[in-house]
């Protein structure tokens, strides 16, 4: 791959203005999460976003709002046309506010993949691909799904995966759709990226019981030593 590649979660609780405090408890990884952005742009023309999204939605960059979670947050650069709320995959919304919260002015897409064999984006030397993918959301009494030690052993896995490299842990959709690791596709995207490299830098948390996973991978040969700062699966 000849182009950087960072992993960001896409969870709308990261966002101070739809979770009020709660995001307090993500903001030092969330900012981690923009440094691995701004340190990938550099000398970067443009960002191709990947995420997961059942219809397969693909596009140029457009502004909008995170009206849909509760808060009419603008996201998306001044100079792109304007979309309405609804019709920007969750991906990219979220996608969105970190590339505008980390100062990222580039130009950016988004494509989405679903299935077993989702299909990678098309990316240029010059591009910054960003890939929207979250842990199993079955991780604590708090989670989304409930608890499930497959989904922790899981996300334990993909914590450990992102720090050394290898091949990516997948247990098969069925069992990924029981643990709500509903981003799989994603994920599977990120393996064919970045292949068997571990990232450059990495974080690893889980507040709420699913989780948050966000990394930098450097075109070209095997990264260095990680610098991962996993926190386990958080209360």
């Amino acid at each position: 791959m000849s182009s950087p590649v960072v992993l960001i979660p896409g969870a709308p609780v990261l966002v101070p203005e739809l979770s009020g405090a709660a995001a307090a408890e993500s903001a030092r990884q969330v900012e981690h999460t923009r440094e691995l952005i701004r340190e990938a742009s550099r000398d970067r023309t443009r960002v191709v976003v990947v995420g997961t999204d059942q219809q397969l939605r693909a596009g140029a960059g457009t502004r909008t709002s995170l009206i849909r979670w509760g808060a009419d947050v603008s996201v998306g650069r001044t100079q792109d046309p304007p979309a309405a709320p609804g019709t920007v995959p969750d991906a990219a919304l979220i996608a969105w506010w970190l590339l505008d919260t980390s100062g990222s002015d580039l130009p950016r897409t988004f494509s989405g993949v679903y299935g077993q064999s989702p299909t990678p984006p098309e990316a240029d030397r010059g591009d910054l691909v960003v890939v929207v993918a979250d842990g199993p959301a079955s991780l604590t009494p708090r989670a989304p799904v409930p608890e499930d030690p497959r989904g922790v052993a899981l996300d334990a896995a993909l914590a450990d995966w992102v720090r050394t490299g290898g091949d990516l842990p997948d247990p098969g959709p069925d069992v990924a759709e029981d643990i709500g690791w509903w981003t799989r596709p994603a994920w599977r995207v990120l393996a064919g990226l970045v292949g068997h490299r571990r990232a450059a830098e990495s974080v690893s948390w889980a507040p709420f019981g699913v989780g948050y996973h966000a990394a930098r991978w450097a075109p070209g040969a095997e990264s260095g030593p990680s610098g991962t700062q996993p926190t386990g699966a958080g209360a």
